[in-house]
């Protein structure tokens, strides 16, 4: 059987858009939180070569064990999805008036699992149903806002990315319609997220490409905290954040961590926060920039642990310690004034893209029946 796991955040990185878009990798590339304000300590260049070298003598080991007890279940099993919300056709959720039945939503689930590599088990069940559910309203709301402003995407558009992502996974062209049946998907389903997340493509670029803008003010103050930062202590940081109305499982999910070594997908998943698609990389930051509670919580860290659920204010708070940085420790190059400015043009970006879907969110009316 073939598996296939990745981001379906990154689903249609190979999907070419028009010049005059904005390249959504761009939007996606690299550590552009509000946090950690200099790109002199971003995760780019040599020091990604550099951060990876140092982590994967001290992950291989489990990897490899991961990797085999997957294959091993892989080979030995076959794809029984979990019951997410119940049996016979019923209506599960209605987003701004449109039905979604429980079978839409259970597809989705089987899908879930199979481009994440994420088993649904009793430990995480109920976050993935609302995942589940987060995931289609987000589809849903797409689709409305694309109608609403007269932007539609192509059959020949879909095609293409969807042989794009064959081509990509190493799939042999048609062979991942047999996945998919075997995971208990209808193309359609797999299709319709294709051209969801395409039409967001569309929308981000055009709301986005009128308003970047960076001033010679922007650079020049970038610099001055670039070289500030030189100077500095700092710890580099990743985070899952969930508001505590939503935390019910929240020590089941650090459990969890603690034993899968993939954070970022967890991040990607089902942390609330601007970081999650970004795999809740904040960057570098330095003592005084967070609340104290959540400062001392990552300093008890060492490099690659993950801390307990911390509860400040609305929102849990749980981080993984990737690295710390000493001053002298080891000569840092300033970056070029293109590089400076299209850090600042990616991390623009990326907040008016994170900007557009929330106003969407919160503009949608959801009743969850399930």
């Amino acid at each position: 059987m073939i598996r296939i796991v990745f981001f379906i955040g990154f689903l249609f990185v190979a999907f070419n858009a028009n010049a005059s878009d904005i390249d959504m990798q761009e939007l996606d590339r690299g550590v552009r939180s509000s946090l950690s304000r200099s790109i002199m300590f971003q995760r780019n260049g040599a020091e990604i070569a550099e951060e990876i070298e140092a982590r994967k003598i001290a992950e291989e080991e489990a990897r490899k064990k991961a990797e085999e007890e997957a294959k091993r279940r892989r080979e030995q099993q076959v794809f029984r999805p979990f019951n997410l919300f119940g049996n016979g056709y019923k209506i599960s959720a209605i987003i701004n008036g449109e039905m979604v039945s429980n079978k839409d939503l259970q597809e989705r689930a089987n899908l879930f699992s199979l481009t994440t590599g994420m088993p649904v088990n009793e430990k995480n069940k109920k976050m993935i149903a609302e995942k589940v559910l987060q995931n289609t309203v987000d589809e849903k709301i797409k689709f409305q806002e694309a109608k609403k402003l007269g932007i539609s995407v192509s059959d020949l558009e879909v095609n293409e990315a969807f042989d794009n992502f064959e081509k990509s996974n190493g799939v042999p062209k048609g062979k991942f319609n047999k996945v998919l049946k075997e995971y208990h998907v209808s193309k359609d389903v797999f299709l319709t997220q294709i051209r969801a997340n395409l039409l967001w493509n569309k929308l981000v670029s055009r709301r986005v490409g009128r308003n970047i803008g960076v001033s010679e003010k922007e650079i020049k103050d970038e610099f001055v905290r670039i070289k500030k930062d030189m100077k500095t202590p700092k710890y580099m940081v990743s985070e899952i954040v969930i508001k505590k109305k939503d935390a019910e499982h929240i020590n089941e999910l650090v459990e969890i961590l603690k034993e899968d070594p993939r954070f970022e997908l967890y991040a990607i998943q089902f942390s609330q926060s601007a970081s999650a698609p970004s795999g809740g990389k904040i960057g570098w930051i330095t003592l005084g920039q967070l609340a104290k509670p959540l400062e001392d919580a990552i300093k008890g860290l060492k490099e690659g642990g993950i801390s307990k659920a911390i509860l400040y204010r609305n929102d849990y708070y749980i981080f993984r310690l990737d690295k710390k940085y000493t001053p002298g420790a080891k000569e840092k190059e300033l970056p070029t004034e293109d590089e400076v400015r299209k850090f600042i043009e990616n991390r623009k970006s990326d907040e008016m893209a994170n900007k557009y879907i929330r106003d969407l969110r919160n503009r949608s009316v959801v009743e969850k029946k399930f």
